[in-house]
């Protein structure tokens, strides 16, 4: 009896706090929606008042509530769910919008179309936070317990793995680097023979998926590496090679752009004042060239550190394999620890991007720096 009494008192604090949520996120998403569908119609020079953009966004709401509970009723919380509220949303809002913007059709579905995306993955950020802080005041124990796992997890891939990720992203970027600036400066200043072999190469190692080349010098080059003595270091030493090729035809893009992006007078003004060339392109030329491939390189960065993740596919225990391993044991938490392992990615790239690519494009513009 007792048990049957728990099953019910669960299913209705469940009921209570699927209601909570549904009615907690439109009413957010009202909000944000609201500004954003003002900030988009300045953009596009239609009516940018408040008053329209919360009289759209207030038929939105009054219909999503209901709907939002009517599909949580029937079907649950899910993606799929999440999909066809999206859906209804963009259908009511065209015609909300066709009405009170006085639009046409195709105009009203892009404008809503553009809108919907934007908001959508918001909805479902908004849905974990609300829920997860609502299951926190209302299940403490089990939110504890959760909390505790996520950290096991974290902390597993952080002391256990993070070395080896770090060492081979660091070591397949500085073989890039040395190697995508060396194939640029022959597409700039090389004849048409090292022009043709580093664009050669760099149509080569860029149509190659970064799993194959990793394959390609683990597996089938074994004995490349023949004087390092432990094989899994010899397999360690193949995976870096693989990421120095691959990326260093990456960055060769983003050097030889950058080359060209300084005024030609600087090179010009240079060998005027006496300096050869190889004296003006390495303490003129460069040093503006390499500060210009600062955004491009941090996103290359970014695309190497999370390539890194493949070298478990050879035996490399990184990060990847230890959430590989942790979800194995545990084929219940396997989401939780793959959804761990994506956030610790993230925390290591996305403000590296943040603070290197977008301020020190914001702050090279500033600066009137680039676009020879």
């Amino acid at each position: 009896m007792k048990t049957m009494l728990f099953q019910v008192e669960s299913e209705f604090t469940g009921l209570v706090i699927g209601i909570v949520i549904a009615i907690t996120v439109s009413i957010t998403v009202f909000i944000i929606g609201m500004y954003t569908m003002r900030w988009y119609a300045k953009k596009k020079r239609w009516d940018d008042s408040i008053k329209t953009a919360f009289r759209v966004n207030i038929v939105l709401l009054i219909l999503n509530i209901p709907i939002n509970l009517l599909f949580y009723f029937r079907f649950g919380d899910n993606f799929i769910t999440d999909v066809i509220s999206l859906v209804i949303n963009i259908i009511i809002g065209v015609m909300t919008v066709m009405i009170l913007y006085k639009k046409k059709f195709w105009d009203s579905f892009l404008f809503v179309f553009v809108i919907q995306l934007i908001l959508f993955p918001i909805t479902l950020i908004l849905n974990f936070i609300i829920g997860f802080i609502l299951f926190l005041i209302v299940f403490p124990d089990i939110t504890f317990n959760t909390i505790f796992i996520i950290w096991d997890i974290f902390s597993l891939i952080i002391m256990n793995g993070l070395a080896i990720t770090l060492l081979l992203t660091a070591l397949g970027l500085l073989g890039g680097f040395v190697l995508g600036l060396s194939l640029a400066l022959m597409r700039v200043y090389g004849g048409k023979e090292l022009v043709w072999l580093a664009s050669g190469y760099e149509k080569l190692f860029r149509g190659i998926p970064i799993l194959i080349l990793i394959f390609i010098f683990a597996f089938g080059i074994p004995d490349l590496f023949w004087y390092i003595p432990h094989p899994l270091n010899r397999i360690q030493a193949s995976v870096m090679l693989a990421l120095a090729l691959r990326s260093g035809a990456y960055q060769s893009q983003i050097f030889r752009g950058a080359i060209l992006s300084v005024n030609l007078g600087q090179m010009e003004a240079a060998r005027a004042l006496g300096m050869s060339r190889i004296r003006a392109l390495r303490h003129v030329l460069l040093p503006q060239a390499l500060r210009l491939a600062v955004p491009g390189w941090s996103n290359e960065y970014a695309v190497v550190i999370k390539d890194t993740s493949f070298a478990f596919e050879v035996g490399i225990i990184e990060m990847t394999k230890w959430a590989y391993r942790y979800g194995t044991n545990y084929p219940e938490l396997w989401t939780l620890s793959m959804g761990v392992l994506a956030i610790t990615y993230f925390l290591f790239t996305f403000p590296v991007t943040k603070l290197f690519g977008e301020r020190q494009i914001k702050k090279l513009k500033e600066l009137g720096i680039g676009g020879g």
